[in-house]
């Protein structure tokens, strides 16, 4: 029943492993932020945000919702929606933080380069009642760390990344 229920809880991220997945298959479009600074002299977030990324990101982990609704209930649709949004925004402060502290986009940047997104969708999960333990939220973090890096290399070797992490 263990594994059962790591499984499942890997299940409940999917919509925003493919929502975090899917944006770098945009190249370039309009930044979110439109290229504004803060005081500070940096970009809000940089061109790696893009309306273009953030609307292909909220498709397909809506699609995956809609695909999970099937097994776990309709309102999965809605909640591969808005995980996938959260997931996004949690992507988006990543990009914030780094900006803050002088990272340039594409700069690595340990844990928060990984867990970012897991921390948006993990605030939407909890806010729609997903009966989540910390097992299946540590289970999900240690497994994006060591799939993101494996495809960061993956997408940098096929030119979709220009670094590999």
């Amino acid at each position: 029943m263990f594994v059962i229920g790591l499984l499942l809880g890997l299940i409940y991220y999917i919509p925003a492993l493919v929502a975090n997945g899917s944006a770098p298959f945009i190249k370039s479009g309009t930044p979110i932020d439109f290229k504004r600074k803060l005081n500070d002299g940096r970009r809000v977030l940089g061109d790696g945000k893009t309306f273009e990324g953030l609307l292909l990101s909220l498709t397909f982990g809506t699609t995956v919702g809609a695909i999970i609704s099937r097994f776990l209930g309709i309102e999965w649709i809605i909640i591969g929606f808005v995980e996938s949004l959260g997931a996004m925004l949690g992507d988006m402060l990543g990009a914030f933080i780094k900006r803050r502290i002088g990272l340039e986009r594409g700069a690595r940047a340990p844990i928060l380069d990984q867990l970012d997104f897991i921390l948006g969708a993990t605030v939407v999960l909890i806010s729609f009642n997903v009966n989540l333990n910390i097992y299946q939220v540590v289970f999900v973090c240690v497994l994006v760390i060591a799939l993101h890096m494996f495809t960061n290399y993956v997408a940098y070797r096929l030119k979709i990344k220009s670094v590999p992490w």
